[in-house]
């Protein structure tokens, strides 16, 4: 009887402290997990622009949802990077980075996982730019984006090329009734020790860049305003009529890869984008950092 009564206490007190911390062993499992590394280099954390800490970093107890992750080095002569990332409930989403001069010479790979409704077992390959050749397992050459199912559960090899970008060779583990997204984002290989290669230096002759100098664009005064902050539109095209890829704050500077009479195309969240060239002005600059 004592016995019974011992324990019905130890019971009653795990229950109370739970009440009065508010602790609930469920939630754990609603929340997601986040590692970043940047190749031993100090680097800040935001999380749509709330700040969470240096790296090397992980936490298991993020809320899970979609964000946009921007990494900013300590060292003032790397550049800052944003790009989306999706935290699911259960998993640890991995953000592999390598800063650089310029936005176009930094890269890194990013790891997801999500659930299926079913046993497979998937890997995506995705890449920044499109296009690079992925060679899965020493298979046959492939380009992405590319799928994979049927992959058997365990640890698996890969490489991602494509000619003036560094070429990224990896691992990765991938569990059974699940996807693994693989987003590679490939880093321009500068000509010289000393010299930033732009990212599309190799395609795109722009006028004003001299040797060692970035070509940048700043987001001007529109009068436009989302959630109290002064923006300018980013589409998937040089037209008005181009598919909106979210907003760039005024005064806000991106890498310019390419331009036409009325539009520059930027590195937009580590993709391009358009933005009209009513409200932005081409600069140059030596080493500012970008998207801060």
């Amino acid at each position: 009887m004592r016995k019974i009564v011992a324990v019905l206490l130890a019971i009653g007190s795990i229950f109370l402290i739970f009440k009065l911390t508010n602790f609930n062993p469920l939630t754990l499992k609603q929340k997601a997990g986040l590692q970043v590394t940047t190749n031993n280099i100090p680097a800040g954390l935001f999380l749509d622009d709330q700040y969470l800490d240096i790296t090397p970093f992980v936490s298991k107890k993020i809320q899970p949802k979609s964000y946009i992750l921007r990494i900013v080095p300590d060292d003032p002569t790397l550049a800052s990077y944003e790009m989306p990332i999706t935290l699911n409930k259960g998993t640890t989403t991995i953000v592999n980075w390598k800063p650089g001069l310029s936005a176009a010479n930094s890269g890194g790979v990013i790891y997801e996982l999500e659930p299926l409704n079913s046993n497979d077992t998937q890997v995506e390959l995705q890449t920044i730019p499109d296009g690079a050749i992925i060679t899965f397992d020493q298979g046959s050459k492939q380009f992405s984006p590319l799928l994979i199912t049927g992959v058997a559960e365990g640890v698996h090899e890969f490489e991602v090329s494509l000619p003036s970008f560094e070429t990224q060779q990896q691992t990765v583990k991938v569990v059974k009734g699940h996807r693994v997204i693989i987003t590679v984002i490939l880093n321009k290989v500068s000509n010289t020790p000393t010299q930033t290669t732009p990212a599309s230096e190799a395609t795109t002759n722009l006028g004003e860049q001299t040797t060692g100098v970035d070509s940048q664009v700043q987001i001007l005064n529109t009068n436009f305003f989302v959630n109290d902050r002064e923006v300018l539109r980013v589409r998937d095209s040089a037209s008005p009529t181009g598919a909106e890829l979210g907003f760039a704050p005024v005064g806000q500077r991106y890498v310019l890869l390419d331009e036409t009479t009325d539009w520059f195309q930027i590195n937009f969240e580590g993709k391009p984008g358009w933005v009209s060239a009513q409200f932005s002005q081409k600069v140059a600059t030596g080493s500012t950092q970008i998207n801060q």
